[in-house]
């Protein structure tokens, strides 16, 4: 995820911005304020902006525990991320 420089993001991932600006880190409820959840500290957590925004889409979302083993069986599976990340040589990398 990033959160202030997309533009490094897509090059060391060889993404498009497009695809980058999926990554971009976002707070999300896990109880939605529309579900009377509450902008505190234990209710929000870090999620890049693909899952914030689609988690919430269907017409039953799933709640935080059950959308999180349902990523969690798409990366035992290797289909998560939604977009492939290939990670670009870069400097820095070189130096570790």
């Amino acid at each position: 995820m990033w959160e202030t420089d997309p533009k490094s993001f897509s090059a060391r991932f060889g993404l498009t911005d497009r695809a980058a600006s999926l990554f971009r880190c976002t707070a999300e409820h896990l109880v939605a304020r529309s579900d009377g959840g509450r902008d505190t500290e234990e209710n929000i957590v870090a999620a890049c902006h693909y899952c914030n925004r689609t988690r919430h889409r269907p017409k039953r979302p799933k709640d935080a525990a059950s959308y999180a083993c349902f990523v969690q069986s798409k990366i035992e599976k290797g289909r998560w991320p939604p977009v492939r990340l290939t990670h670009q040589t870069c400097e820095t990398d070189t130096l570790r």
